[in-house]
């Protein structure tokens, strides 16, 4: 087999052909992924610590790794985003801790004043000693509520319930309503006594 140099050139410009199409493609992606304002935040902050006060109060406290400010753009919602997950403090106003929220992926719907939790959302009543355990949970700010549609488990003092379509309650996770529920609880006979 004889080496031809003219047949080696064209391997090679082929080749470098490929590789500018393969590169400017890659770059088109970049620059689209750029000019698309809901990939890009406006601002990014790592160690976060939220407060939120109502009347002079500190209602919560909010902790997370890392924060992203998308702002508002053409159709899209200005939010909030939290990808590596936030713990929720929730407080009385004497500044005691009446409940916490922990989720593994968190979102806050700034117009609407409505966060969305995901990934393992667990959440805490400390003066009543419940907890659920759930994968999907909204708090809506305004209306001081939390709700899921999906799933849940509540453990109390008195057993644990299931709740196969979800859960409504208020924000401090104090009164609340399962939804296709199930479970076992420890209940008190009422003994009488006969003479």
């Amino acid at each position: 087999m004889k080496f031809n140099v003219a047949t080696a050139i064209r391997v090679i410009l082929v080749i470098v052909g490929l590789a500018l199409f393969f590169s400017c493609r890659s770059d088109i992606e970049k620059v689209n992924k750029l000019n698309n304002p809901d990939s890009m935040p406006a601002a990014h902050a790592t160690q976060v610590e939220i407060i939120i006060s109502d009347s002079m109060f500190v209602r919560v406290k909010i902790v997370s790794p890392e924060l992203k400010e998308f702002p508002v753009a053409d159709s899209l919602e200005p939010k909030t985003e939290f990808p590596q997950g936030l713990v929720a403090t929730f407080y009385d106003k004497r500044m005691q801790v009446e409940s916490t929220l922990v989720a593994g992926y968190a979102i806050y719907h700034t117009r609407r004043k409505l966060f969305e939790a995901s990934k393992n959302v667990v959440i805490k009543n400390l003066t009543q000693d419940q907890e659920l355990h759930t994968n999907m949970l909204w708090w809506d700010e305004s209306a001081s509520k939390i709700w899921s549609d999906q799933a849940v488990t509540i453990i109390t003092a008195s057993g644990t319930t299931y709740g196969d379509s979800g859960f409504e309650s208020d924000q401090n996770f104090t009164k609340y309503s399962i939804l296709s529920s199930h479970g076992q609880m420890k209940v008190k006979d009422k003994v009488t006594e006969t003479k």
